[in-house]
Order: C-alpha cells, then structure tokens, then sequence
C-alpha cells in the first residue's frame, strides 16, 4: 500500500483569546481564492510562508489594505539567483550538509535579498536549508511580496496576542482593526487516524518516520509526506520510482518464496 495523501490535507487553524467574539471573517488560506471579495476591506494574513507571502502579495497587488503578522523570525529566498532558479541551486548542493550549504549561500543570499532588519523582519537563526530539514519549515521564495513591503502596500506587524470584535491586539500591545483575517497557518496532518494499530512508522507528531522508501511496516510507502529542499513536486517524482522499484523487488521476492514452499 502507498499512502500519498500529501502534506496539507489537515489545515491548521490556530485560536486566540477573543477569537469566539470577532465579528470579522476567519478563512484558512486553503479556501482562498482571489482578492476580489476582499475590495475596500482591511485584512490581516497570518503567516510568513509562502502561502501568507503570496497572498498578502495578491491583495496588493488588487489594492486590497493588508498586512501580516509575522511572529517569529524568518528566512527569505529570492526566486532566481545569479540567473538560476532557486531550487536549482539546492539540486546542485544536495548532497552537501545542511549546515555548510547555508554557510556558503549566506553572503550572496543577503546580498540578493537585502537587510530584512529594515522591514520589520527578523532572520532566522538557522539558514534555509537547516530550517527545512531539521523544523519542516520553507523558507519564502520571494516572487515580489519584499517590494510590497519595502513600498508600504504590505504592513509588517508581530504576533497575534488576542482578537477583539473588530480588529486584533498584537504582542507588542497595538491594537489594530480588520475586516477579515486570512490563516496561511500551515497544515497539520496526522496519519496515524489512517492507521492507528501500527508501530514503528510513524514519529510524535504522526508523521511518517521514513517516506520514498521501505517502512517497517511489510508493504507499505509513503510518498510526498516530508518537506524537501528541492521541490516538492521533483522529489515525489523520485520517491514515486523508488517506490516502484521496491514493490516490484517485493513482488518477486514473494513469488519466489511462494514457489519454494
């Protein structure tokens, strides 16, 4: 059995104090579609990710009065690099330790990228590759939301503290209004409620130990369900093979006992 439900089918929606009493609409950035509903409103996306980059720059981009809630710092990546995509970059290195990758890319990653000090942003710690293996997290592929914010059509604000009837109350005690408040939050999936009894194949969090590859569970794979530095889609197309490779070695493994008993 392969299991490639993928890594955002459980979308995660975080809660506030005050959340039962905000008057405002609450939507997961799953269910965004356009900036159109949005004309004339104030909207505030929660989440630095690509998902929350994308769409505060779609709203913009429409004229739409929005800003976003970063809470914690951040890593930024432009699209292309000297004339590269960004990811071919991370094909190129993949091979190389997380930590020396993000050494050799830190002086040219700031140069492309610029002092995010100035914006409000505060650098994460942990370089972009480091970030993705070790925390799952991705880094914003910058497509144009940076000149957003550096214009002022895209507010920088911290984290969320509290919601009120019209509006938020962020950590650094600025209250502000909005009409509607867009979770790019992220997903959550579990996968152990698929398959409560085993053991041995998922980690803490019901995530699959192991993916692309043989589980320690006879038969079954998991494909797509762990973040990747070099492209989501790329690196399913590769597991997807492994998987395939392995199934069919199984397959014949089994008809060779199956002949001999």
């Amino acid at each position: 059995m392969v299991v490639a439900t993928g890594i955002a089918d459980a979308p995660y929606r975080p809660s506030w104090p005050g959340s039962e009493i905000y008057r405002g609409l609450v939507v997961h950035s799953s269910e965004y579609r356009n900036p159109t509903s949005y004309a004339g409103k104030r909207v505030l996306v929660v989440g630095f990710g690509n998902s929350g980059g994308e769409i505060a720059l779609d709203l913009a981009i429409a004229g739409v009065d929005v800003a976003l809630a970063v809470r914690g710092p951040v890593q930024i990546l432009p699209r292309d690099l000297l004339g590269f995509p960004i990811l071919a970059w991370a094909i190129l290195y993949r091979r190389l330790p997380a930590r020396l990758v993000d050494a050799i890319n830190a002086p040219i990653l700031r140069l492309a990228v610029g002092r995010i000090e100035k914006l409000g942003l505060r650098r994460a710690a942990k370089g972009p590759r480091q970030m993705v293996e070790e925390d799952g997290r991705v880094p914003l592929i910058d497509i144009g939301t940076l000149d957003k914010i550096r214009d002022g059509s895209i507010q920088i604000c911290g984290g969320i503290d509290r919601l009120t009837p019209d509006g938020v109350v962020f950590a650094d005690g600025e209250s502000r209004k909005f009409d509607a408040i867009i979770l790019a939050t992220g997903f959550r999936p579990d996968l152990r409620q698929l398959m409560p009894d085993l053991e041995g194949v998922f980690d803490r969090h019901g995530m699959p130990l192991v993916t692309g590859q043989a589980t320690n569970a006879p038969g079954l794979y998991f494909c797509g369900q762990i973040t990747s530095p070099t492209g989501q889609l790329r690196e399913i197309g590769l597991e997807a093979q492994r998987i395939a490779e392995l199934a069919r070695r199984d397959r014949v493994a089994f008809s060779r006992r199956s002949a001999s008993s």
